[in-house]
């Protein structure tokens, strides 16, 4: 095999120049993000922001707000593992940049923790604020987001203890922090953030994607470097814009796990949940472990597939003498067209008279494509697909039944006004095991 010697120098000097920015960013760790809620229109950090946000309008350059949109219209991960790196690399990059056109140069981007906050920041809210974005959705400007739709879900709140695979997702399926809580948000806010052509033009984009980020360092700090799989930590981004209008070279994934390393850090992360539990309720010693894997093509035209259980895991479930626990993934997966768009992907586990609901997915459809980008497995080709989780309510729910039981996703539509035809489901997949203990 011949290697291209310009080709090969050039994404040499891409990757030293990302490191040297790397190492340099690490030791001008002064940056602190804060909650939105503990500041107001008067702080250093919400100036900063607001002054940036009207100063990169005026520009044309690499420097501009444009610029910034056009970068995540056209080269942001979404919907496979990539998602969590290359939006903290963008959130990074628009942090330096707007200290450099400000001269706030300590400028830490505020999260705003719609869990604990439950309104919009009032600054970004005022019409006369740089920070106001008129295209959004008017409704937002008075809705309580903790009573918002599909808000309450179970997969919003317990992604911390997720594995990897559930978390961050896979090389081309959604984790859950990006399916649920991540996309939640940009179906809520709507207007410019319904749609990841024009999202990152919201200011609210920036604040979203900061308490992403910080979901994502929450997961870090519990489960550390060994949690990521070689194959992800080789995973490199690039495109990226410095504060100095120039590109910064190739980022290479395990070199961003900790925000340290981009020189930032949070005044807080998510408390970890505790679970109290009765003595002895987790019962004796596990005695058995069986695992299946399964996988079906969708056949239907409504939008929906079903995969049906195995009738000896479900019988296990039901007939174990002690207490039994079922764990595992699934992946559901659509074909990508703009009429999935404005969707949401609901999957249960059904028997004759009951269900389990694993969670409905809000669909945040990227398309990509667009100058610069060659990444042939980005997350504009392919199909659509997320991660979803299982738990012991599916064992409730097969001892209180009878009958087969099934997992059905199906595509709901969040606008039905319009009429839409139906989307196509593409295939429905799951690992499960299932432990048995001592009675």
């Amino acid at each position: 095999m011949l290697l291209n010697r310009r080709g090969a120098l050039a994404g040499a000097g891409g990757l030293m120049t990302a490191l040297a920015t790397g190492e340099a960013w690490a030791q001008d760790a002064r940056r602190v993000r804060k909650a939105a809620s503990s500041l107001s229109s008067a702080d250093d950090d919400i100036l900063a922001f607001a002054e940036g946000v009207k100063l990169m309008k005026r520009r044309s350059d690499s420097l501009s707000w444009e610029a910034q949109n056009r970068l995540h219209a056209q080269r942001a991960e979404h919907g496979n593992w990539r998602f969590l790196p290359w939006h903290r690399l963008q959130v990074a990059h628009m942090e330096r940049i707007i200290a450099q056109v400000t001269g706030h140069t300590n400028f830490a981007m505020p999260y705003w923790d719609w869990q604990v906050d439950r309104f919009l920041p009032p600054w970004v809210l005022d019409p006369t604020s740089p920070l106001y974005e008129r295209q959004r959705d008017p409704a937002t400007e008075t809705l309580d987001f903790q009573k918002a739709r599909f808000a309450q879900s179970r997969d919003v709140a317990r992604v911390s203890d997720d594995n990897f695979d559930a978390f961050c997702g896979r090389e081309r399926a959604a984790g859950r922090v990006e399916a649920y809580g991540h996309n939640i948000i940009h179906m809520l806010v709507g207007g410019l953030m319904g749609s990841t052509r024009t999202a990152a033009l919201d200011p609210v984009f920036w604040l979203h994607h900061c308490n992403v980020d910080r979901v994502w360092a929450t997961w870090h700090q519990k489960n550390g470097d060994l949690a990521y799989p070689r194959p992800w930590k080789d995973v490199s981004m690039s495109g990226f814009t410095g504060p100095d209008g120039r590109q910064t070279g190739r980022w290479v994934a395990s070199r961003i796990t900790s925000t340290r390393g981009l020189g930032y850090r949070y005044d807080a992360l998510y408390a970890p949940l505790v679970f109290a539990l009765p003595p002895g309720a987790l019962g004796g010693p596990p005695i058995s472990t069986s695992e299946v894997s399964i996988r079906v093509d969708a056949d239907a035209s409504d939008g929906s597939v079903r995969l049906e259980l195995p009738a000896e895991i479900v019988r296990q479930l039901r007939e174990a003498p002690g207490r039994v626990t079922v764990e595992g993934t699934g992946v559901v997966a659509y074909e990508r067209s703009e009429n999935l768009t404005g969707r949401g992907i609901a999957t249960s586990v059904f028997a004759e008279k009951g269900r389990v609901d694993l969670g409905v997915s809000p669909t945040f459809v990227h398309f990509g494509g667009g100058e610069g980008d060659d990444h042939s497995s980005h997350s504009g080709h392919g199909d659509y697909a997320h991660v979803f989780t299982f738990d012991s309510a599916v064992v409730q729910l097969a001892r209180l039944t009878t009958g087969p039981l099934a997992i059905v996703s199906t595509a709901q539509d969040l606008r039905p006004e319009e009429q839409r035809p139906p989307v196509r489901a593409v295939s429905l997949e799951a690992t499960l095991t299932v432990t048995e203990y001592a009675a």
